[in-house]
């Protein structure tokens, strides 16, 4: 059943929430997507068989959260995730981050805002803003996007200048990222979205972590919402819980 946080900043957090006897499980969403997506509710269900605890949300201007999608960039998103995570969960959590929340995902961790047990990226998009986009532009597109303040990612989909901006003050690939849990990636190769090779990237920054891994899966483009692709989510969740 859906409950909602309010937090210290005047947002209202939707959120979904298991309890289990086993390892805590946070699910972090992409851009623009919500709790309600195929992964998130599938990998709940096997939270539920499983007897882990398993937490879902929507960030602020997401989903059936408080506010206007425009309104908000990464920073409110990354504070969303920590204050849900620290009031909602108790003891090391395995985090696991699907595109944007990739970037969130490993913001977490490299600052050490919450208890992380581990990381499971799927497909993830860290530093998006600078790698996908503000690299990839000409100097003229660059100065139209500041001027006119807006950089359309798809036909129905609009980010600010500020957006792009505040991206560049949560970079996560600009150092190491010292984390000394299991770490694992699953990225199409297919995906033209966000290309594998930003993975390949992630692999190259984690530090100290003696296990992480990178799982391609050949035909599997940016959703990774297959049956089979599911299941394999599932089975790496099952074995990074044991470790």
């Amino acid at each position: 059943m859906t409950k909602f946080l309010k937090t210290n900043y005047n947002q209202t957090i939707a959120y979904n929430k298991i309890d289990g006897e086993k390892l805590g499980i946070v699910f972090l969403s992409g851009l623009k997507s919500d709790m309600t997506g195929q992964k998130a509710v599938a990998l709940e269900e096997w939270a539920v068989e499983n007897n882990h605890s398993f937490l879902r949300f929507d960030y602020s201007g997401h989903g059936i959260s408080s506010g206007k999608f425009n309104d908000f960039v990464i920073s409110d998103w990354i504070l969303d995730a920590k204050t849900i995570i620290t009031k909602l969960t108790k003891g090391p959590q395995i985090l696991v981050g699907s595109s944007m929340g990739g970037w969130i995902m490993l913001a977490l961790a490299k600052n050490k805002l919450v208890n992380v047990h581990s990381l499971i990226g799927l497909a993830i998009a860290p530093d998006f803003t600078k790698e996908l986009i503000w690299n990839t532009l000409s100097d003229q597109k660059k100065e139209e996007v500041i001027i006119n303040n807006k950089f359309s990612l798809s036909e129905d989909l609009e980010i600010s200048y500020q957006f792009i901006k505040d991206g560049e003050n949560n970079l996560v690939l600009n150092s190491p990222i010292e984390f000394k849990g299991s770490v694992y990636l699953y990225h199409g190769m297919m995906d033209t979205e966000v290309p594998c090779k930003l993975s390949e990237k992630v692999l190259k920054k984690i530090t100290k972590s003696n296990d992480v891994k990178l799982i391609l899966e050949k035909h599997g483009i940016h959703r990774l919402s297959k049956y089979d692709e599911i299941e394999t989510i599932k089975l790496l969740i099952s074995k990074i819980s044991k470790i």
